[in-house]
């Protein structure tokens, strides 16, 4: 573990000019700003959105004293500044950037300076998907076990402030984006514990290809040493290739029986934990509430973790009952007439939807579409040919990629403009007994804001169905 060694302390911000890039809506850059203003630093936030599109974010800090500059970026701030703090969402190719690179000045995101800040051992978990639950649920098993931690970058969850709540003897677990993880290159650290649920096509509209993507990804082990553990998924092609050479103990999880490797499998239906040579069981799957392949995956990775750490299997049995998912992620919203409306908002690529499809004996109408981020969908198609018996598209790049394969493949479909007329031809056709699933395995930006509000959007109109 390095936590404890060469820590900075916040007190170092006193007086530093800061330049904040991004300020974004979801409640991350506003607790970046809150950090740095109650250490004494000197903060200028700017962000191309205009003042009315981060009205809710300005409401949070207009009792601190923060320069702004909305609606643009100026060079002078990224040049004249003592740090750079960049939003995950900003792109590393912006020329302010780069300016402020040339000019030697320091760029950091959140996830960096926290490494640097947090005086604690950090869990840190990545994945294209999963990442998310498996945080939520190993929480629960931690919690469970009496264990104190504190959450980072759990879905809104920011990630600086967070160092306030953090007591002697406690761990913090991290949710760790690629965009996040990008920044722990610079600062050259890793955490303690370091899981990846898996890798999957993702984000290539902001990646040069995959081999970028990955080596972001990589950067969650690539810091640790011999106390260090990483934990990767077995069935996973991507994160079984990164297993071949890791700087610290490497354990596997996986839905497949091993008995000569270190981690957490599936046999007869039962989780059995295997460390240096002793097996032992720790619970049975039918305990869980959550469901899919996918999520055994978040589990026996949350299980993992939790032997590391040397939780008894009571705890980790009650957590995993207890357990019944996280919000958007096949989250069941009504039982309306016999049918039932499922929320997966969170599916944000075609493999997510493979997933959620597969979660399913049965065949399901399913709502799907958005913006296309330069990944493949004649998979999705084919499970879609398969899985589906009613499909609504809505509006985008993606959806327009999946008609195409779609077509090829001779499966008729529907298409509307909105979230409410795709909704409303679902369930007009719907029988008791069926399925509505809302996963779209694409972006949202053209029509919400994030996967967030497109989940929260879903739920109100469900609700309201007579």
């Amino acid at each position: 573990m390095i936590y404890f060694d060469m820590i900075m302390k916040p007190s170092d911000l006193k007086g530093k000019k800061i330049t904040v890039m991004g300020l974004g809506i979801l409640g991350g850059g506003t607790g970046v700003v809150k950090f740095l203003v109650k250490h004494g630093a000197k903060v200028l936030v700017t962000d191309l959105k205009s003042r009315r599109e981060l009205a809710n974010s300005l409401k949070q800090l207009k009792s601190f004293r923060i320069q702004y500059v909305l609606g643009r970026h100026r060079l002078s701030d990224f040049i004249d500044s003592d740090l750079i703090i960049k939003n995950p969402a900003v792109p590393n190719d912006s020329k302010f950037l780069k300016a402020a690179a040339r000019h030697k000045v320091p760029i950091e995101n959140d996830a960096s300076l926290f490494f640097q800040y947090c005086p604690v051992p950090i869990i840190g978990i990545t994945g294209t998907k999963g990442k998310s639950t498996t945080v939520a649920l190993l929480e629960r098993i931690l919690k469970k076990s009496g264990i104190l931690v504190v959450l980072v970058g759990h879905n809104t969850t920011s990630v600086l402030d967070r160092i306030e709540l953090i007591k002697p003897n406690c761990l913090a677990l991290f949710e760790l984006s690629s965009w996040r993880l990008e920044g722990l290159a610079k600062t050259k650290k890793s955490p303690w514990i370091a899981v990846v649920t898996n890798v999957l096509p993702d984000h290539l509209n902001t990646y040069r290809g995959m081999k970028e993507y990955q080596a972001a990804k990589k950067n969650i082990y690539r810091f640790q040493n011999s106390g260090d553990y990483v934990i990767l998924n077995k069935d996973n092609e991507i994160t079984r290739s990164f297993g071949k050479k890791v700087p610290s103990q490497r354990y596997w999880f996986s839905l497949k029986t091993f008995s000569k490797q270190n981690g957490a499998f599936v046999k007869d239906g039962k989780i059995f934990f295997s460390s240096r040579g002793k097996v032992s069981l720790v619970a049975n799957l039918a305990d869980l509430k959550i469901k899919g392949d996918h999520n055994t995956h978040n589990a026996l990775a949350a299980v993992t973790v939790a032997k590391l750490l040397k939780v008894n299997n009571e705890d980790i049995t009650s957590a995993l009952c207890s357990f019944k998912g996280m919000p958007g992620r096949l989250e069941q919203i009504r039982v309306l007439r016999g049918v039932k409306f499922y929320n997966d908002t969170a599916a944000t690529n075609p493999a997510a939807t493979i997933s959620a499809l597969r979660s399913f004996r049965q065949k399901v109408t399913l709502i799907a579409g958005g913006q296309n981020k330069g990944l493949d969908y004649f998979p999705l198609a084919q499970e879609i040919a398969k899985k589906v018996n009613d499909l609504v598209l809505l509006p985008g790049s993606a959806s327009n990629e999946l008609a195409k394969h779609l077509n090829y493949l001779d499966f008729s479909f529907g298409q509307n403009d909105s979230l409410a007329l795709a909704l409303g031809a679902a369930y007009r056709k719907a029988k008791k007994g069926d399925i509505i699933l809302f996963s779209p395995g694409a972006a949202s930006f053209n029509l919400f804001k994030n996967e967030f509000d497109r989940g929260n959007k879903f739920k109100k109109i469900v609700n309201k169905l007579p």
